[in-house]
């Protein structure tokens, strides 16, 4: 389960910003269903995030910074060369951060144990790097690194052998060359990145959709998915994978397929859908199949790509980003994928989603406890700020949060010019 994570010097986000999935102990609404009580270590977590903020403010900067930072961690032992550069983007409008380190640090639980991890890396080089992971009260060190120069708790992480023989790159992350070499801790931390902490496109389904297809091949994940569409109201009896047709490929593409056949992997190039098609009196029906890319509407298309992540989330128990959940989605279908996190029953894994929208719809106490409610604003010269409901004082939990929000109260709204002097009379 994510904790916190936080962003420095990254795109728009110029200082250190951080979002936090520890519920306040100053409310008491929605506890049952929106929490998660966590006795080991006495806090109660979050199951959901919201995030509203003006057009480029930076919401979606958010998770492409959580993006940017599940890649490198899975990829930067493997694929950077020594003298290859680092894919940061620091914040470019102060000439302050121009040579500033950028910041990324993520705490999350893992088997009863608290895991935080964070790194600062120019385009050049790893500036610092840390791992402490927390038992239960007391947090302990098991590694910090300041560029080549490395402090490591020998017992709980054991590699030595990686720093005495100069493994460790210059441009590579410590935590990733570990789990490399199957340090246990590293692999643990990368497998937890890797399975447990997914960030998707709400306007980019394609990236994903292939996922959701494949589980259509197992019944069981399909009758899931078949019962999450059906209520949705889709008007969909049926649906089915279509497979690549060998012959229609490029031929640079069939060796591709061939190789992903060897490994017992599919390729699909569609889904078929099926609706009710009914005789004249309407007293029967046949099931004809339509053509998931070709017939069914971008709103369809996206529900079903979620459904894969969505179902396969809250069966593990994981964590899900959605960078604009809402997008080519009806409100009442947004509210009805949220009410699925923020339920104990239909939630018992404790799986969370954390997502940004302008469906101001959702902006209800019904929803959303304050401290699940957050906001991003850019100041005047181009810095985001990240913040909570929950830090504005002074808001009550009766308030009419959806109102006073559009008319500026919490702030994370554009501030708008005459729209009427953009034409000369």
């Amino acid at each position: 389960m994510l904790v916190q994570y936080t962003v420095k010097n990254y795109k728009t986000f110029e200082s250190e910003n951080k979002i936090s999935l520890v519920a306040s102990n100053y409310y008491s609404e929605r506890e049952e269903d929106n929490t998660i009580f966590l006795p080991h270590f006495g806090i109660r977590l979050l199951k959901s995030a919201v995030i509203y903020g003006a057009n480029a403010s930076g919401k979606s900067k958010l998770f492409e910074s959580m993006g940017f930072v599940k890649n490198f961690i899975l990829s930067s032992s493997k694929d950077k060369q020594i003298n290859e550069l680092i894919e940061v983007d620091e914040f470019k409008l102060n000439s302050s951060t121009d040579d500033s380190p950028s910041l990324f640090e993520i705490i999350f639980i893992l088997k009863n144990e608290m895991y935080r991890y964070g790194f600062e890396a120019t385009k050049q080089k790893i500036v610092s790097e840390w791992l402490f992971i927390r038992p239960k009260t007391k947090e302990i060190e098991l590694f910090y690194r300041n560029e080549q120069h490395f402090k490591i708790h020998e017992k709980k992480f054991k590699v030595k052998d990686l720093i005495d023989n100069d493994r460790i790159r210059p441009n590579a992350l410590l935590l990733s060359t570990a789990a490399l070499f199957n340090d246990k801790v590293a692999s643990l931390v990368v497998n937890w990145v890797a399975n447990n902490f997914n960030i998707i496109s709400g306007l980019r389904e394609e990236n994903y959709i292939g996922f959701s297809i494949g589980k259509l091949k197992n019944e069981k994940s399909k009758n899931e998915i078949l019962r999450f569409i059906k209520n949705a109201d889709l008007n969909i009896d049926d649906l089915s994978p279509k497979f690549a047709d060998y012959n229609d490929l490029p031929k640079d593409l069939r060796l591709l397929y061939d190789k992903k056949r060897s490994m017992g992997i599919e390729l699909f190039s569609d889904v078929f859908t099926f609706h009710k098609k009914f005789n004249q009196t309407k007293d029967n029906y046949t099931l004809i199949k339509f053509s998931m890319d070709d017939d069914e509407s971008s709103g369809t298309r996206k529900y079903f790509a979620l459904s894969g992540p969505i179902l396969e989330t809250l069966q593990n128990g994981e964590t899900l980003v959605i960078d604009e959940l809402d997008a080519k989605l009806h409100p009442n279908l947004t509210k009805k994928i949220i009410e699925l996190f923020n339920c104990k029953i239909k939630n018992p894994k404790n799986a969370q989603l954390i997502f940004n929208t302008h469906d101001t719809n959702l902006l209800d106490a019904d929803n959303f406890r304050r401290d699940q409610i957050w906001f991003t604003e850019k100041n005047r010269y181009g810095a985001t700020s990240l913040y909570s409901l929950s830090d504005i004082k002074g808001v009550r939990k009766d308030d009419l949060l959806e109102k006073n929000y559009i008319s500026g109260k919490y702030g994370a709204i554009p501030f708008l010019g005459n729209f009427e002097k953009l034409f000369n009379d």
